[in-house]
């Protein structure tokens, strides 16, 4: 089969397709955007929104120490940070009073 038949044998699904029409970019641009989120959130307190939100409930405390007490700094010590960071405010979604202070 030649080249030119293929080409005239591709359909184009994109109109098959219930696609939603947003104002959504296709591409997030988070490196440009964050100072915008940031200030965002900033303005409207959202970080004490939070943590008035959460008053009064049961409180999920994690105790942690200080970040490389053991050695010197590593990968290691910024994956444990992050999972301790995830795991309180997975913590927080969940219902907890949550707040992660890093040691």
């Amino acid at each position: 089969m030649s080249e030119k038949s293929q080409k005239s044998e591709v359909k184009d699904y994109s109109k098959t397709l219930f696609l939603p029409q947003t104002e959504f970019p296709m591409r997030a641009g988070l490196p440009q955007r964050e100072p915008e989120i940031l200030k965002r959130w900033y303005e409207i307190g959202l970080y004490e929104k939070l943590r008035e939100s959460a008053k009064g409930r049961a409180k999920f405390v994690l105790h942690d120490g200080p970040p490389y007490a053991n050695g010197n700094i590593h990968i290691g010590t910024a994956l444990n940070k992050i999972l301790k960071d995830l795991v309180t405010k997975s913590q927080q979604m969940l219902g907890f009073d949550s707040n992660y202070v890093p040691g």
